[in-house]
This record gives C-alpha cells, structure tokens and sequence, in this order.
C-alpha cells in the first residue's frame, strides 16, 4: 500500500484556512474599528452572501458597515454589543442578526467573535466565526406564531376578541396581589333579555353587540382596570374604587355609552343591564371567591330597571351570611333528600262550581332534624343554580305517584295532582323518560298528573316549549302555566301554548279596591280568553272571601289560596279530600 502524499503548507494561516473551509464554517478576521474593517476572511464568509472575495472588496472595500447599508439598525445593534462586551472586559461576544446578501433576500446569522491581544493599524483585532441559523429562527418563528396562536384561543374572548375568563382571571390575581384592601372593586355585569335580542337581530348581531359593549366598557377604564366575558351575557369590570356613588356613576357612564348605536340605527333596542358590585376588602381571597360575592351581590338586585341605566347592588356582610348559609345547604343536599327530609306538601285546588277539591298542587318543604323549617324561596333558588332540583323535582313527582297509588289501592277517587318542573330539565332531551319510569313502576295513569311551568319558562322559548308540551301530551299528562301574569306576558303568543290549564298569578288580586277595580276587568277578560281557547283557569293566591265571590261572576274553574286552604302535609290533605 502506498504512503501518502504528505502536503506542505506555506503558513499556519494556510493549514487553517483549509480546515475551516472545509468545514463550512465562515470565520474573519477584523479591525475593531468604526467600520469593523475585514484584514482577512476564509472563502465562506464571502461565499455566505453570494459574493466572491473580489466582488465584496470592490463593492465595500471591506468595510462592514458599508455591507450593511439598508440594514442600519441590525448593524447598531452589533455595535452595542461589541461596545458592551469591550467595557465588561468579556473575551467574546455573540448576536443573531439579519444580514442582506447579493440577490435582495437576507439571512439570520449567528455571529461568535472572540477578542484577541493582537492590534494592527493601531487597533484591536477580533475573529468572528459565522453560522447560517436561518432554519432555527424560521422554527422559531413557527413556534412563536403557535404559541401567539395558542395564547390566542387561551386568553382571548372569540366574540369581543377582549379578555376571556382565564385572562382576566389570571390579571385580576397579580393586580390584587399588589393592592391594599378596598382599591378594587369586582362588578359583575349581567345584559338582561339577552335571548331577545338574538331572537330579534340574530346570534351574528348578537355577538357584534358583545363587541360593542365590551369596548365601550374597555374605553371607560383607567390603567390598572380590566374586563372581560365571563359567560354569553355577563361581564366581570375590575374597578379602582373610590366611593359607592362614584362606583355608581361610571357604570352609568358606561351603559349610557352601550347605548349610543340606538341614536346610528333605524330599530333601536335599549341596553339595559343589573350590576353586583364587591368592594374588595380583602385581596388575598381567591378570584373565584370575590367573584362569588359580586354575583351575590348582583342576584339580589330588585325593581324594574332604570331605562339605559345599570341598576346596582353592594355586597354586604348579610350577603355572606347568605352565601355560608347556601354553602351549608349544598352540603348537606343529597344527605338531606336520602335522609328523607323533604316532605312533601299539597294545596288543594277548589272548585268553583260545586266548593269541592278537584286537583292540589305539589309543594316541598325542607325539614331538618331538629324540626327547623328551611323557607323555600332560599333553597329552590340555589338549587336551580346548581342543577339540584332535577333530583329534587324527580323526588316530589315519585312521591305523588306513591300517594296516588295507595289511594287508588285503597278503593278511593284520586284527584289531579300538579307538579313543578325547573327548566333545567330541558338540558337533557330525554328528560320525560325519568318521569316514565317513576309512572310506571307505580302503574299510575297519567291523566292524574300535570305539570306546571312558570310564566318565565314559557316565554323564553314559546318554540322550544311547544315541542315539551307536545311530547307530554302524547305521554298523557297534562300541563299547566303557572304565574300567568306575573311578568311579561303575551296574550297574543298564549294562541301558540297548547297548555290545558292557566294559573293566574297572585298579583291581579292584590288590590283593596272593590269590584270596580280595573284590575278585574283585566282578570275577566283573561278567563274569557282561557275558556274561548280550551283552557281551564286557576286563580292562585286567594285569600278574601270578596274575591272568590267575584270570581264566581266568571269562568274561572278553580281557585287556590288561603281563603279555602294553606298548603298541608299528605296526611292531612288525604282527610280534607276523603273525610269531607
């Protein structure tokens, strides 16, 4: 085998210059002057941006910073750091800067340069050693867009295209973290009706005005405040706070901005809003937590709203109170419902024609073991919250269909017992099966059942309705509006309800006047539109003789009220109906 050819090199510069070719490996040698002047470069670091070494030294006689002509800012930013590294007393440096080459495009490189004790010309001398990292920042920029992409569907709201609940969530915190007690304020923002405004303009215009109201909430602010959706309607506003008044009237000013479009459009649709306002005196309570007591705040809101204007209610120790209270229920819910202490009320219906008990309607009473009465306007409320009273619901009817059955065993006339169904169950669509299999396994025919839905149900959704009501009916029950009356009523929409019974609310009856009170002729007139559409009638809420009478003067099927009967426990309505 024969030796090999050994290659003799003139100069150390020689043997190094072929070794770091043929690596490709730009490196140069330069003068630490303004122009960071090139004394010597191997053949990549000319060949790096298209040129030939005799190109480059004609076109900037080895100048730098006439190389970088167009690219001033990336040449000052080397600068910098070559200054930098020189006063620290560093031996090397290094950057990523964007570099043109001869065709127009440009490319990242990363620049290693380590200083040296040689001077020539008088000044310090640096090798720089160069890399293409082109590839790794265009990864890294596709990185970053996925990452911006993904903060995006993180943190941002799709509809206003503002802070989601994360983000604001996440803001708040480190906001609240360096704050004393009583700066902030949490309101929590409810649009009301909504759904109406969907059903009006469309889910596309809807979403347009969710735009609008948080960038009209968004220029009212002060640096340091923020707000962001927390769900389709409501809005939470972290506010500086100053006093309750003022509070007040910057969300005044902020509603009365939401509405400025009305004076733009040819259908105007008033904005009108309830806030819950919790001044935050302690700040290292949890988000959540704070959150909580504004919305406390906001669901005791009462009274008709003021037309473009945010009506608002504080926080109070009550409301604590209140919520330790709920919390203290929702403990002990399922405990509670196994343990047996929902008892079952009923309040019998009379009829008018003949003064006897046709029907009862199914109410439910808290008892707890020590005999202490749970009202119920404070559990249903939470338990449609937080979706309890499906179970509870399901609980009353089974009970009903236990007591009906054992009449029905016992030789005896059942009457039409009513039960109240919590929209809630509408968010199963199989939601009837239950109450089948409760029917059935006590072979209870279903005409002695009926369903009652509040006046609010009903009108919320009169289609989706429609389609339960259906459905119920082709199971056999029957089902009744309840609260007819009591808020927004449509007399023109009742053509569309196919319900066989219509409970008027306790409000028509309220009045001391005699039988010339207008309100009369309003109840009669709704009786003789419930006959003419096949609907029996109940008037609810009854508690002077006067009344009944005057309803005798009508076509009012039914009365239910006090004047005849409070509500009664299961033993007792059996011997009012059965020992009459």
């Amino acid at each position: 085998m024969p030796e090999p050819q050994q290659v003799k090199l003139d100069t150390v510069d020689d043997e190094y210059d072929i070794l770091i070719n043929s690596l490709g490996v730009s490196v140069s040698r330069h003068l630490l002057d303004e122009h960071f002047t090139v004394i010597w470069a191997n053949d990549n670091y000319y060949s790096f941006f298209g040129y030939t070494k005799a190109e480059y030294e004609a076109l900037f006689e080895n100048q730098c910073d006439r190389f970088f002509v167009g690219y001033e800012d990336e040449w000052n930013r080397i600068g910098v750091i070559v200054r930098k590294a020189l006063a620290q007393g560093d031996a090397s440096y290094s950057c990523i800067v964007s570099m043109p080459c001869k065709d127009g495009s440009s490319k990242w490189i990363k620049l290693i340069g380590t200083f040296t004790s040689l001077t020539a010309d008088g000044y310090p001398v640096a090798y720089t050693v160069m890399t293409d990292v082109g590839d790794l920042m265009n990864t890294q920029h596709e990185l970053l867009e996925e990452r911006r992409k993904l903060e995006t569907l993180a943190f941002v709201d799709p509809v206003t295209g503002g802070l989601n609940r994360t983000r604001f969530d996440i803001d708040v915190r480190t906001l609240l973290d360096q704050s004393e007690p009583n700066e902030y304020a949490l309101v929590s923002l409810d649009l009301k009706k909504f759904k109406l405004l969907n059903d009006m303009f469309g889910i596309e215009n809807g979403d347009l005005m969710l735009a609008h109201i948080n960038r009209s909430i968004a220029a009212h602010l002060h640096d340091g405040e923020l707000v962001g959706r927390m769900a389709s309607d409501e809005f939470n506003i972290l506010m500086a706070y100053e006093s309750d008044e003022k509070t007040v009237e910057r969300l005044d000013a902020m509603a009365r901005a939401m509405n400025d479009h009305n004076s733009r459009v040819d259908q105007p649709f008033n904005l009108t809003f309830v806030a819950g306002i919790y001044v935050i005196d302690r700040p290292s309570l949890s988000v959540t937590v704070v959150r909580d007591r504004a919305n406390v705040a906001r669901k005791n809101v009462h009274g008709i709203l003021r037309e473009q204007e945010i009506n608002a209610a504080f926080y109070s120790d009550d409301d604590r109170i209140a919520l330790v209270r709920e919390k203290g229920m929702e403990n002990r819910m399922y405990d509670a419902l196994g343990g047996g202490e929902f008892s079952v009320y009923l309040q019998p219906k009379v009829q008018l024609s003949s003064g006897e008990i046709a029907g009862a309607e199914a109410l439910v009473r808290w008892i707890e073991p020590e005999g202490t009465i749970v009202p119920p306007n404070e559990f249903i409320a939470l338990f449609e919250r937080n979706g309890f009273i499906v179970e509870l619901d399901l609980y009353v009817f089974e009970q009903v269909c236990k007591a009906l059955r054992r009449w029905i065993d016992q030789g005896r006339s059942p009457v039409p017992i009513s039960v109240n169904m919590s929209r809630i169950h509408f968010n199963e669509p199989d939601f009837l099966d239950r109450y089948e299999e409760i029917r059935l396994r006590y072979g209870v025919a279903p005409h002695f059942l009926e369903f009652e839905f509040t006046e609010s149900i009903v009108f919320d959704g009169v289609e989706e309705f429609e389609e339960i009501v259906a459905a119920i009916h082709a199971l056999g029950y029957r089902c009744s509006m309840d609260d007819f009356g009591s808020g927004f009523s449509s007399l023109n929409t009742l053509k569309d309800i196919d319900v066989d019974v219509l409970k008027l609310d306790r409000a028509f009856f309220m009045s001391e006047e005699d039988i010339q009170d207008r309100g009369w002729a309003v109840v009669s007139s709704v009786i003789d539109l419930a006959e003419k559409l096949d609907m029996e009638t109940v008037a609810e809420g009854i508690e002077q003789t006067v009344q009944v009478e005057r309803l005798r003067d009508t076509a009012c099927t039914m009365v239910q009220g006090y004047v005849f009967h409070r509500p009664v426990p299961l033993s007792e309505f059996e011997r009012l109906l059965f020992e009459r």
